[in-house]
Parts: C-alpha cells; structure tokens; sequence
C-alpha cells in the first residue's frame, strides 16, 4: 500500500480545491485516490519527468470532464512509489505544463528539469 497525500505545506490548498468540486467530481477525485494507493497511473497519463526524480501525470476524473487528478510519484524512493497530490487542475490548455509547474511548487523546485513525456 502506498502513501498518497499532498506536501503537508500545501494540504490546506489541495484541500480547497476538493471542497470547490462538485460531489460527483468528488466521488470520482475519492476513487482515483483509492486506486493510486495500489496502483500506478496510466502511462497513457504521463506528463513527463521533473528533476530527474518525479514522475507527473494528470488523471481524468470518472464522471468530471472538466478537471483533472493531478499526481507525481517519487521514482527516488523505494517502490511503492510515494504518490504526493498535487490537486486538482482544469482539463483545458496544456494542462501538463500546469502541473509541472505546480509540482515544481509544492515541491520547492527552482528550475528544475523537465524530460516530457510526449515529443
């Protein structure tokens, strides 16, 4: 079983963003979380590489078409891969770029780098 939580300075803003969904996005956001302690995501879901370390995805929410999970798991530890949170992101734009840049946040990263996932 792994961890799946967010950095502890920013639990309160991850928090928030779940309190701002609707309960069925909830209920999807809930599902997602429970499959992460026992499972890695989709590849078809990864972002790319941060800091040679931290492997980003953003997930689709079951019944949530406008926001995404989004996670990294620290490929620095020993597997089970920690699974920090990093929230919840708009599915439009580059939302990968979004959560790079968010991971890079939470995570105190100053310019890190970034090996994507596609092209």
């Amino acid at each position: 079983m792994r961890k799946v939580a967010p950095v502890p300075a920013r639990y309160e803003a991850v928090l928030d963003e779940f309190r701002a969904l609707s309960p069925r996005c909830v209920a999807g956001a809930d599902f997602l979380l429970e499959e992460l302690e026992s499972a890695d995501p989709d590849l078809d879901e990864r972002c790319g590489l941060l800091e040679d370390r931290y492997e980003i995805y953003t997930i689709a929410i079951p019944d949530c078409r406008g926001s995404v999970l989004a996670v990294a798991l620290d490929t620095g530890r020993r597997p089970p891969w920690p699974c920090l949170l990093l929230g919840i992101l708009p599915r439009r734009g580059a939302v990968c770029d979004a959560a790079r840049l968010r991971a890079a946040q939470h995570l105190s990263l100053i310019d890190p780098s970034w090996e994507p996932a596609h092209g």
